[in-house]
């Protein structure tokens, strides 16, 4: 143990500079061992989530531009590429409107154009035909379904 020039003993501590060092050597093991490289760092932070025009939006956010049913088979397909959850918003008429007593279903858009299913806790007195917005967790169910689950339902 360390001791002053009185004689005391004190544990050796370590000065700030030291720990940012300690930090820095850290942080440079974890990134060499997940093989980050800089360029990698740098085009992860420098790509956004999502077309600001588009439909859909990082977890936690809502999409500025809500897509339609009119418009969902453009979209559908240029997804963006996110390793997150992504969120989708869309206003439209209910076609369909059901419960298991767990777990409300409300169908959004014709059946001849790609229909947006909302899962939902409940149906809050919604009815088919009314005019609704869906926000929730994007996923693509098949060639022309996309599933919001979980989702918000709210009368326009």
């Amino acid at each position: 143990m360390p001791v002053d020039n009185r004689g005391n003993k004190h544990l050796k501590r370590e000065s700030p500079v030291q720990g940012i060092s300690l930090f820095a050597a850290t942080a440079t093991l974890v990134i060499t061992t997940l093989g980050i490289t800089a360029p990698s760092l740098r085009k992860a932070m420098a790509k956004p989530c999502c077309d600001p025009a588009g439909p859909f939006a990082a977890a936690d956010t809502s999409p500025r531009h809500p897509t339609r049913c009119e418009t969902n088979s453009d979209w559908i397909d240029r997804v963006p590429d996110h390793d997150g959850r992504l969120n989708m918003a869309i206003p439209g008429r209910l076609t369909h409107v059901g419960s298991d007593g767990a777990l409300a279903y409300l169908i959004m858009c014709p059946e001849d154009q790609v229909q947006v299913l909302c899962i939902a806790y409940q149906t809050n007195g919604m009815q088919s035909g009314d005019n609704v917005t869906f926000s929730g967790g994007y996923d693509r169910l098949g060639k022309s379904q996309i599933v919001l689950d979980p989702c918000l339902a709210h009368r326009n």
